[in-house]
């Protein structure tokens, strides 16, 4: 299934990856300070996967740019 959004939706999606990214990590801080080991390492694997969602989402969008920008190009040279 092809889930299609548009680019204000992707940037929202961003910018709530990248506030998630922060707040598992300042989290895990916390817990740290605390000696809350088990939790340290849950919130620092939440951080993991949010930044490697981040990532993802971040590279398929510069994708689509690029393929915007070439389709632009080809338009223009006709």
């Amino acid at each position: 299934m092809k889930l299609e959004l548009t680019y204000d939706d992707v940037s929202t999606i961003v910018a709530a990856l990248l506030t998630k990214v922060t707040t598992a990590e300042s989290n895990a801080l916390k817990c740290a300070k605390y000696g809350m080991d088990k939790d340290v390492e849950f919130w620092q694997e939440r951080a993991e996967t949010y930044q490697k969602v981040y990532e993802a989402v971040v590279a398929q969008r510069e994708q689509a740019d690029d393929e915007y920008k070439q389709a632009d190009a080809a338009l223009k040279e006709e």
